[in-house]
């Protein structure tokens, strides 16, 4: 088909028309059925239109030109200068081409930054959309580069796949989920909370061991809920993620590492090969997420609830097509050979490890936070475990070992117990006495000022 013809130049127009006109039209009835113009914005930002998906901004500009001028106002429009770029010079362009075939893996973003940088761009003076259309007509688009990453690597699992038995590999990801309409607790007033669908998924028998909805998306959700999926069906031999912030970070690699789990991390533009679990997803979308619709949620909690009940009672029990017609609860029982289950230890292998040098004194700087630890130690190289999710109190403690014997345990410095002369064994009773000191010069006080008054 040749896209340069008239006819099919203008079939595309109206086929992309109607596909907007159709989410037009899928927010107006969510409105009607009682949602919130937001509710109903981010619902169908969730939805394919097209083949593609729009962001709430996207499908609220349509809906508002579609209210001013019908229609008409949805076909998309044809720009004068169309297949030009407009304010790049051919040797920024030659650039911009060069750096990308080098770094094909590079954000666009980060790619213009690094030209900035050499004075070849200048910020202000040029349109990300052209760098873009760019890329696009030499072949080095998002979608092209990935085409050709799965095309050229003979070892990318291109053909259907599947593990021999079960938490042989897991897939992790993470999704937006809902958004939350809730009243503040304090002020009453209402407000939103974005939540984040943390997931892991068994290759081979499509069960899920752990989902669950998080108000953030940060490495303590990741944690928690990798720590659930392992107590609730045991601990993967693999595990296969994209290449997210989350997922690089060296806390997730020690803890993988402490639990024997062999991390891998899909390569720049294959993020099909993580199919099941994006498949999972939109399972969730089109299934759990859209009876929402119905019985709309409020809290974290509450969504939560439903959900595990909806993946434990429908999910896990139904037939899955590409199970041969067996569930993922009966697959997963059948080709468990053996549960390698979370050790005693495992609070303490999800723990950050760091190694510090003890100083004179006898203290070391663990996230900006000053630790005494035991004096014997001075000078010496110790390792260093600790929760970075727990660090927000004097009542926090680290773990101090040396030489692979744990040595004791490393608290907040506190100076003044440190004017008297106490080993680190009169901690606890110094501090106690501190503590009471404080108590009996109160109450001394409450009394003198009882008899002051009785005077």
């Amino acid at each position: 088909m040749n896209s340069n013809d008239p006819d099919n130049a203008k079939n595309a127009k109206e086929d992309k028309a109607l596909a907007r006109h159709s989410a037009v039209s899928w927010i107006e009835q969510a409105k009607t059925q009682g949602h919130s113009f937001g509710d109903a914005l981010h619902q169908a930002s969730q939805l394919a239109w097209d083949g593609r998906y729009y962001s709430p901004r996207t499908l609220e500009g349509w809906y508002y030109e579609h209210q001013k001028k019908g229609f008409e106002a949805l076909v998309p429009k044809t720009r004068s200068d169309k297949g030009q770029t407009r304010a790049l010079s051919p040797e920024a362009q030659e650039a911009i081409l060069t750096l990308r075939k080098e770094h094909p893996g590079l954000q666009v973003t980060a790619l213009v930054a690094q030209l900035e940088k050499q004075d070849i761009l200048e910020a202000g003076a040029y349109n990300l959309a052209s760098i873009y259309r760019l890329l696009e007509r030499h072949g080095l688009d998002r979608q092209k580069l990935r085409a050709q990453a799965q095309s050229s690597n003979p070892n990318a699992p291109t053909k259907a796949f599947e593990v021999p038995y079960a938490n042989g590999l897991w897939m992790a990801d993470v999704m937006y989920g809902p958004v939350l309409s809730t009243s503040d607790p304090h002020t009453g007033k209402q407000r939103t909370i974005q939540s984040y669908l943390f997931g892991f998924i068994d290759d081979c028998s499509r069960l899920v061991p752990h989902a669950q909805y998080y108000p953030e998306q940060n490495l303590r959700a990741l944690l928690d809920s990798l720590k659930c999926a392992c107590q609730r069906r045991g601990v993967p031999e693999k595990l296969y993620t994209d290449n997210g912030k989350i997922f690089l970070s060296k806390h997730f690699k020690i803890v993988c590492a402490n639990l024997g789990i062999r991390l891998i991390h899909a390569k720049p533009y294959a993020a099909w090969s993580k199919g099941k679990i994006e498949r999972f997803f939109r399972t969730v979308q089109g299934q759990f997420e859209a009876s929402l619709a119905f019985s709309a949620v409020h809290a974290l909690q509450e969504l939560n609830s439903g959900f595990f009940n909806w993946l434990e009672s429908d999910y896990h029990r139904r037939a899955h097509g590409a199970l041969h017609g067996e569930s993922p609860a009966q697959r997963f029982a059948e080709k468990m050979l053996s549960v390698r289950t979370l050790p005693d230890n495992a609070a303490s292998l999800f723990l950050a490890r760091v190694q510090r040098r003890v100083r004179t004194d006898a203290t070391i700087t663990i996230d900006g936070m000053l630790f005494e630890v035991p004096v014997h130690l001075k000078g010496c190289q110790i390792e260093v475990h600790y929760d970075p999710f727990a660090m927000d109190g004097p009542g926090c403690t680290v773990e101090i070992w040396y030489q692979g014997i744990q040595a004791g345990l490393g608290r907040p410095l506190d100076k003044h117990l440190n004017s008297r002369t106490y080993d680190s064994r009169d901690y606890e009773r110094n501090k106690k006495e501190d503590e009471k000191g404080v108590n009996d010069t109160k109450d001394k006080e409450d009394q003198d000022g009882k008899e002051d008054t009785k005077k």
